[in-house]
């Protein structure tokens, strides 16, 4: 059966083909104003305005890990159950992903298993939000704090997530990245953003995001090139352009709304399947708000109940495979010392929660899983 409620779908809202149009007509594609009024809006809607648009999820990291001081040969803590957008960016900076477990319970990060792995070659800890819930962030800032470590947030699914009351990108972590992928809540075709805790890494990153550029000074006022200039550190080249950052702006005006249809949906689920036979609902933060991207939790005999919904039309999947599985991992691998990974990995699944579901989609989502499988 063809799949009928998907697990993702893009959100393009009414207006964002005309927007586009006007940009397209005006001839600046590249950065400038749009990307501008772009951070500007997410300032506001995060609570800090130490951020940059980026032109993708692992640029941003990149870009975050270079600026915790990951260099070749240096390790990252960081959970294999992840996106390969947040692992590939430390191979690509030939650093060592180091395997932490996680908890069970929610797929995270387990703050208690990091001392042990840290060595003098440890730069940062990256720890992921997971479909879009909370990771225990305290814990993991003590820690990090403990260890002279820095901590970067990879909130690419959490777009909406709050940690007691305030926005991810917000707690005071050194770096959060968000993505504006083509089915994030809020979608720039491919972008992304990174949120510092700090002026002068906020001001490095704006630099480093474009070769290393200062532009107040890299043009002359004339507009030719400034050869006095100077460029001190070498950067890359992940900015926003124009285009995305247009669509992205088309879309914060529903932001609050698109999140809360997440959140209601997520709850109701939270409600609906708690005591379902062969379901465990995942340990979500009282004092957290997960964004519910996809609604995340733990099936025995997993490939069943998956067969089951994909013939109701139905999508799910599990949401990632433990990274630590790839052979370009094979240096970094830790065999049979992540518990908690080897249980999360063997029955994680996601359905959808997402904006566009109906209510009588929800309920034929519930009454598929309840009735067993």
């Amino acid at each position: 059966m063809a799949i009928s409620i998907p697990l993702f779908k893009v959100h393009m809202p009414a207006g964002a083909a005309a927007a586009l149009e006007a940009t397209l007509a005006s001839g600046y594609l590249a950065h400038g104003a749009q990307v501008e009024e772009f951070e500007r809006g997410l300032a506001a809607w995060v609570g800090n305005a130490r951020v940059s648009a980026l032109s993708e999820i692992s640029g941003a990291l990149t870009l975050a890990l270079y600026l915790a001081g990951v260099r070749p040969q240096d390790e990252v803590i960081v959970s294999p159950m992840v996106c390969l957008a947040t692992s590939m960016p430390i191979a690509n900076l030939f650093a060592r992903p180091l395997w932490c477990d996680v908890d069970p319970a929610t797929g995270m990060l387990d703050p208690a298993r990091i001392a042990e792995l840290v060595t003098p070659r440890t730069r940062a800890i990256l720890a992921y939000h997971w479909s879009g819930d909370v990771a225990d962030l305290d814990s993991l800032q003590t820690v990090a704090r403990t260890h002279g470590l820095k901590l970067i947030e990879d909130a690419s699914e959490a777009f909406g997530a709050e940690y007691r009351g305030a926005r991810l990108g917000n707690q005071g972590s050194d770096f959060c990245v968000y993505s504006f992928a083509a089915v994030r809540q809020i979608t720039a075709g491919e972008g992304a953003a990174l949120f510092c805790a700090n002026a002068q890494d906020h001001e490095s990153a704006r630099r480093l995001r474009r070769y290393g550029i200062d532009q107040t000074s890299f043009r002359l006022p004339s507009g030719d090139l400034n050869p006095d200039s100077d460029i001190p550190l070498a950067g890359f080249n992940v900015c926003m352009n124009n285009i995305a950052a247009t669509l992205g702006l088309a879309q914060l005006p529903q932001a609050d709304a698109l999140v809360a249809r997440q959140r209601a949906n997520g709850r109701y689920y939270d409600a609906a399947l708690a005591g379902v036979a062969g379901i465990s609902l995942l340990a979500r933060r009282a004092d957290s708000a997960s964004g519910y991207w996809t609604y995340s939790l733990r099936a025995e005999r997993r490939a069943g109940l998956m067969r089951k919904l994909h013939q109701q039309g139905i999508g799910c999947q599990r949401l990632h495979v433990r990274n630590d599985r790839y052979s370009c991992f094979a240096d970094a691998r830790n065999e049979g010392a992540l518990p908690g990974v080897d249980r999360f990995d063997g029955d994680n699944l996601s359905i959808p929660c997402g904006w566009w579901l109906t209510e009588e989609e929800r309920e034929r989502i519930i009454a598929c899983i309840r009735a067993g499988w």
